[in-house]
């Protein structure tokens, strides 16, 4: 089902966002000895501002398409946000094997460092301050809730690990030990862009950029763009299915919601799964910051809410670990390509499965759970994926 893929990150590629494309997706082409003609499908995503540095872009499954050269019969636009990658596989799954395409052809990414670059010469020093001036909504109801300028979406998260510490008393020092979990899997990945050795302290030393999150708990945004082909035919990759998917969309602005905000979409999408979660061996999870992970543990049935501080205390994370999470070091370590870490995530399915990982592969991934979220956590996409026997 997984033909080829291919991933191109650098901290600021000079080139276009097209010319990243067309490499990137090249590669997985040739992964999977295919060509151009060859794709009768196309699935793509995009955010205002972050593909190019553009705000709007009519079509933009059409736009990529024909700059590729890919004539498609079946197109799709999923709008997930950090979720979207996830989605997208399960999209072009569901297309192949409905028979709306034969290969469908996934790219996602962009140049998220044009939007830091345009704010500054632009005289402003964060998004929030678009969207306090209109230019940007997100929200129907942006004209009450934008009064202040925050850290978008770093403020949000933030508010949610201070309430996750207010209930259940999770300390800084837990949300860090996270963090040196996953360096550890990033120092056994020549393709992570932080590696070295990181202590508790490290991190709660580190300078605090929204009470209570610290520098080393947030991802660093990047360029990059992740390309991939699902369909029929033969391939070099190892035979892989989705054994079992769940999803949940949450519209309404988080103070609206009847649930508590240390709760994500994936409580959700996770009650979907069906799949013995034991079996499971490894998980990547959506990891823009530390908070995020923990909520998502909870959320996914691995422990009772309230109680992942202890977990991350009492368990291992790492490759070598009882439950590997974020094996490639994740985006905490990866850096986030064009503010989705979905992306950094699902490649490192597809390289575990593959047994593709070098230096941090874990010893018999046969199945390997990948939990992507999105929007302010509006969206949650949960896959296992596996080979089925």
């Amino acid at each position: 089902m997984l033909l080829g893929f291919s991933s191109r990150y650098e901290k600021v590629y000079q080139g276009s966002v097209l010319d990243l494309i067309a490499e990137t997706v090249k590669e997985a082409l040739d992964m999977a000895k295919l060509e151009p003609k060859d794709i009768d499908g196309v699935i793509t995503t995009w955010l205002p501002w972050i593909f190019d540095g553009t705000l709007a872009i009519g079509f933009p499954e059409n736009y990529i398409s024909e700059y590729l050269g890919i004539r498609p019969r079946f197109t799709d636009l999923v709008q997930y946000g950090g979720a979207s990658a996830v989605e997208m596989f399960y999209r072009a799954y569901k297309a192949v094997k409905s028979g709306e395409a034969d290969r469908v052809l996934c790219v996602i990414g962009g140049k998220g460092t044009l939007m830091k670059k345009q704010l500054r010469e632009g005289g402003l020093e964060r998004l929030s301050e678009v969207e306090v001036l209109n230019i940007l909504r997100n929200n129907p109801f942006d004209e009450f809730i934008r009064v202040y300028q925050d850290m978008d979406p770093i403020s949000f998260y933030a508010m949610v690990a201070a309430r996750h510490s207010k209930l259940y008393g999770t300390t800084d020092e837990q949300r860090a030990l996270l963090a040196v979990q996953q360096r550890y899997n990033a120092n056994s990945n020549e393709r992570a862009l932080f590696r070295g050795p990181l202590t508790v302290k490290d991190v709660i030393n580190s300078r605090v950029v929204s009470t209570p999150l610290h520098l080393l708990e947030i991802t660093y945004p990047i360029d990059g763009v992740l390309a991939f082909i699902v369909g029929k035919g033969t391939s070099q990759l190892r035979s892989m299915d989705i054994i079992s998917y769940g999803d949940a969309v949450w519209p309404e602005f988080f103070a609206e919601r009847d649930v508590d905000i240390v709760y994500t979409p994936t409580i959700e999408s996770a009650k979907k799964i069906d799949f013995n979660l034991n079996k499971i061996d490894a998980f990547e999870i959506y990891d823009a910051f530390t908070i995020m992970v923990l909520t998502e543990l909870e959320d996914l049935g691995l422990t009772e809410k309230g109680k992942i501080g202890k977990f991350v205390e009492e368990n291992d994370l790492t490759i070598k670990g009882n439950i590997p999470v974020n094996t490639g070091g994740g985006s905490l370590n990866m850096g986030q390509p064009a503010y989705m870490s979905g992306i950094i995530i699902l490649e490192e399915a597809f390289l575990q499965f593959n047994n593709m990982a070098k230096g941090h592969q874990v010893n018999g991934a046969d199945y390997i759970l990948v939990n992507g979220l999105g929007g302010w956590n509006t969206h949650a996409t949960t896959l296992v994926i596996g080979e089925k026997r």
